[in-house]
């Protein structure tokens, strides 16, 4: 999120500085008016995109463990503690960013809505094609979607108000009101962002400048300058609306004597569509991981969990600091490809000395969006596992021994169940006396394979959270992984490998 809004923010400003140097005092305002509008969705929808120029970086290589991973079972207590919600100066800063966004929100909500109640309760004038709505003083003329409020008690001549309704209604045609809506939405987002505010005020100029060409087209300069001037006077600000008395009077007169720009200047726009690109993809090639590490530090780095979670998603993974998914996740085994173990001195530098152990989960193709857009949100890292390197590590791995499977057809299954199989380790495994008198808690990763006779074999312990925890662990499995139904791939009984989170809880 953060790094969007800094991406984003400097599209904005670049589009800023080179409106006001190249495209300012040109007389193509429609071209002008476009510039900044593709402008503004360029800067927006660019940073949406990974990194057009970045490689996927392997930080750490670890140990890997491609494993159907069971569902946890609890022993001790069975609730659940619920994790101390870890604050830090970006949570701060974000919570400041949202206070505000929803302070403008609910502001504007509130302008569109008054205006509405107003068109509803107010006569409306078909005329010459517009609709017009008398205001009777208590607001001014301005256009707003298709509808012209007018203000009936202003003394006007007939030919004033027919240049007023002149330049009303070429608003209304060019529909700058959907240009101001668009900017007023991202002046919420990027509130804090001072060029959004001269872009806002630089396509406002455009649409008066427009507005003031056509209607000058009826008349003399002298005569619509001196209208210009004359509501000067009576300048009331709207957000939302296109009011005549929009304060650019000098500047506007100035435009309307402007000699017309030599056409070969048109491509400035090309040319600052060109700077735009190449600045945001520039800055993302430059520091967008290094900025998505740097901003993870502070959160990666205040973790006092002993286990870690990662989700690998397109090239970069996603820390879940808070555990607020891994429940979730690990209640679908189905949709784990590999599950790749971290640990010791194979820890990520960005965690503190607490951490003893960090599993990086990697999904099939067929993950749930919602899912993946959530854990988006998540604090992330350049890539921590290649895939693709372990894969051709295990296929010589299995070369030299008999071949333990992790994605089979069929996959190897307890008879009556997992529950009957918890229910039957739940009768064996006990509590750890001395673990229970010193406090001691932790989950522990048990490994083992389910051979082609169905009985579990190769047993350890994944994580080393406590000696105490993992003895008793590695003491009942051998003792009740037996009878199971063994996997079958392609017709063959083959062995294999799974992981089962075993809690300890008092």
């Amino acid at each position: 999120m953060i790094s969007y809004l800094l991406l984003s923010s400097t599209g904005l400003l670049v589009l800023a500085l080179f409106y006001f140097v190249f495209h300012k005092n040109e007389t193509f305002f429609q071209q002008n008016r476009f510039t900044i509008l593709v402008g503004v969705i360029v800067s927006l929808v660019f940073p949406l995109f990974e990194n057009i120029l970045s490689y996927q970086q392997q930080s750490f290589i670890s140990e890997s463990l491609p494993v159907i991973y069971l569902p946890e079972i609890i022993v001790g207590n069975q609730s659940i503690e619920e994790q101390s919600i870890q604050w830090s100066w970006s949570n701060f800063i974000l919570l400041i960013y949202s206070i505000v966004l929803i302070v403008l929100a609910i502001r504007f909500c509130i302008s569109n809505f008054k205006l509405i109640r107003f068109i509803r309760f107010h006569k409306k004038i078909n005329f010459r094609g517009s609709t017009l709505i008398y205001t009777e003083g208590k607001y001014p003329t301005f256009a707003y979607l298709k509808y012209i409020f007018w203000d009936n008690t202003t003394s006007l001549t007939e030919h004033e108000q027919e240049l007023i309704f002149q330049h009303e209604r070429t608003h209304i045609k060019e529909f700058h009101s959907i240009d101001i809506f668009l900017m007023e939405i991202l002046k919420i987002i990027f509130w804090f962002h001072p060029a959004i505010y001269l872009i806002d005020a630089a396509l406002r100029t455009q649409h008066e400048y427009l507005a003031d060409q056509k209607a000058n087209q009826t008349t003399n300069d002298a005569s619509y300058s001196q209208l210009m001037i004359r509501s000067l006077f009576e300048d009331v600000s709207l957000n939302v609306g296109h009011g005549f008395q929009f304060s650019t009077v000098k500047s506007r007169i100035k435009m309307l004597k402007k000699e017309r720009t030599n056409q070969w200047k048109r491509v400035s726009s090309l040319f600052t569509f060109s700077i735009l690109v190449t600045s945001i993809v520039f800055l993302q090639a430059c520091v967008k991981d290094e900025f998505d590490i740097k901003d993870a530090d502070s959160q990666l780095a205040e973790v006092t969990s002993e286990q870690v979670f990662g989700y690998q998603i397109d090239g970069r993974t996603y820390w879940d600091v808070q555990n607020t998914f891994s429940e979730e996740i690990r209640s679908n085994p189905d949709d784990l490809k590999f599950i790749n173990v971290l640990k010791g001195e194979k820890v990520p530098s960005y965690f503190n000395n607490s951490v003893k152990g960090v599993l990086v989960l990697s999904f099939k193709d067929d993950l749930n969006t919602e899912l993946i857009g959530k854990l988006k949100n998540l604090p992330s890292t350049s890539l921590v596992f290649d895939i693709n390197e372990n894969k051709e590590m295990l296929a010589k791995q299995d070369e030299k021994s008999d071949r333990v499977f992790e994605e089979v057809q069929n996959p190897a299954n307890f008879p009556g169940g997992m529950n009957n199989l918890y229910k039957i380790i739940g009768e064996e495994m006990k509590y750890p006396q001395e673990a229970k008198e010193k406090g001691i808690e932790g989950k522990v990763y048990l490994e083992f394979v389910i051979d082609e006779k169905g009985n579990g074999q190769d047993f350890k312990v994944l994580n080393d959270v406590d000696p105490l925890l993992s003895e008793e662990a590695l003491r009942v499995a051998p003792i009740v992984m037996k009878g199971w139904n063994p996997a079958n791939h392609n017709g063959t009984i083959v062995k294999q490998r799974l992981v089962m989170p075993i809690s300890f809880k008092l």
